[in-house]
C-alpha cells in the first residue's frame, strides 16, 4: 500500500496540536480531521473535515471505519474544564474510552496514539530524573490545573489497558507545553510574545515566576508523531512487556522557569527589532505566597533517551529557538 493511500484520523483535529498534525500528515497521507467544530485552517486536497463527537460511540466508530492509524488529541482544557466538569468528563474520559474501543473493534485500524502531557508529573517539589517512569502527581499542580492533570492521567490509564488487552498498538506521546503559531490564548508564551510585540511590559506573576516548565516546539511534536505512526504502519513496534514501553516523553530536556521565558521573549523581540522595541519585564505581585524557588529548575534532570531509542529523535529545538521563530513570524 502506498503511503498516499494511508488514512490518518485525527480526533480533536481542529485544536492546536491536531491542526499541526493535520497539516503535517496531509503532505504524505490522506487525513481525516474529526471534531465537533470545523478547523479554522485551510485543508489541502489530501485532508477533509468530518463532524465527530467523541461522546457518541456510534459517531466515533463510523468516523474511524476507514482509518489506518488514529491520533487522539481531543481534550477539554483550562479554563473550560473547571467551568463544565460534566462535559469535560464526558469528552476527556468517556471520549477516550470510545476512541480506544472503536480502534479495537475496527479491523482496518492498526493502532492509535494518545496526545499525553508532561502535566501528569506535577509542578511543585519536582526532584530527580524525569523520565517515562517518573510517576503521576496530579495534586502537585495549581488548583486550576488539577482536573486537567487528572484527565491526562485517566486517558493514559485507559489507553494502557487497551494496549495490554489488544494486539494492536496503543501508544502515548507525552509532550511538553507546545510552542507554535496558534497557541492557546491563556498560555504564558503567547501572552508574553503578544505583549512584547506591542511594546508593552511582560508580566510574569511573582508567586509562580520560578515554576520549572518543560517546553517543546510543535514541529518536534510532528516529528515524533510521524516516526511513531510509521513504526505502527510498518509493524515495528515491539508489543512485548509492559505498556509503559509504548509511552514516550517529547520535550526539550532543559527546564526553564516562567521568568526565564519572559527574559527570552524580551531578548528576542529586542534583537529582532534591532532595539526599536525594548519590552520591560514587570513582575506582578498578586500577594500570594511563592510556590517555587529560583533553584527548583536545577533539582530535576530530564532524560530524553527513550525518544531516541523508540523514535530516533535525539535532539529538540530549544525554547529560545521556538520563540525566535514566533517573533520572526510577526514581521515586527
Amino acid at each position: 500500500m502506498s503511503k498516499h493511500d494511508i488514512i490518518i484520523g485525527i480526533v480533536g483535529g481542529s485544536g492546536f496540536i491536531g491542526s499541526f498534525l493535520a497539516r503535517h500528515f496531509s503532505k504524505t497521507c490522506k487525513v481525516k480531521v474529526l471534531d465537533i467544530t470545523a478547523p479554522r485552517f485551510d485543508l489541502d486536497d489530501s485532508a477533509r473535515y468530518e463532524y465527530c463527537d467523541v461522546r457518541n460511540y456510534d459517531n466515533v466508530h463510523s468516523a474511524l471505519s476507514d482509518v489506518d492509524v488514529v491520533l487522539h488529541t481531543a481534550i477539554i482544557q483550562i479554563p473550560q474544564i473547571n467551568e463544565n466538569k460534566r462535559v469535560a468528563y464526558e469528552v476527556n474520559v468517556l471520549g477516550t474510552q470510545n476512541v480506544c474501543e472503536a480502534v479495537r473493534s475496527l479491523s482496518h485500524a492498526k493502532g492509535m496514539i494518545l496526545a499525553g502531557s508532561w502535566h501528569t508529573i506535577g509542578e511543585r517539589e519536582l526532584s530527580g530524573t524525569v523520565n517515562e517512569e517518573f510517576g503521576f502527581r496530579p495534586d502537585k499542580v495549581e488548583d486550576r490545573a488539577r482536573l486537567y492533570s487528572l484527565s491526562k492521567m485517566a486517558q493514559e490509564a485507559i489507553v494502557r489497558f487497551y494496549d495490554e488487552m489488544s494486539e494492536k498498538v496503543y501508544g502515548v506521546i507525552r509532550t511538553g507545553t507546545a510552542l507554535g503559531e496558534g497557541m492557546p490564548e491563556n498560555t504564558a508564551a503567547r501572552i508574553f510574545i503578544e505583549r512584547a510585540a506591542r511594546g508593552e511590559s511582560i508580566t510574569p506573576y511573582k508567586h509562580s515566576m520560578y515554576r520549572p516548565m518543560l517546553y517543546v516546539d510543535v514541529d518536534d511534536v510532528c516529528r515524533a508523531y510521524d516516526s511513531f505512526v510509521n513504526k505502527i504502519l510498518n509493524d515495528e513496534i515491539d508489543k512485548s512487556g509492559n505498556s509503559l514501553a509504548r509511552i514516550v516523553n517529547i520535550y526539550y530536556p532543559e527546564p526553564i522557569s516562567i521568568l526565564d521565558l519572559a527574559e527570552i521573549v524580551r531578548d528576542c523581540v529586542t534583537t529582532h527589532t534591532q532595539g526599536k522595541v525594548k519590552p520591560h519585564i514587570e513582575i506582578v505581585d498578586k500577594h500570594l505566597p511563592p510556590l517555587f524557588s529560583k533553584q527548583d529548575k536545577e533539582r530535576i534532570k530530564v532524560d530524553i533517551g527513550k525518544a531516541e531509542r523508540l523514535l530516533g529523535i535525539d535532539s529538540f529545538l530549544s525554547p529560545k529557538e521556538s520563540v525566535e521563530k514566533l517573533v520572526r513570524s510577526r514581521h515586527l
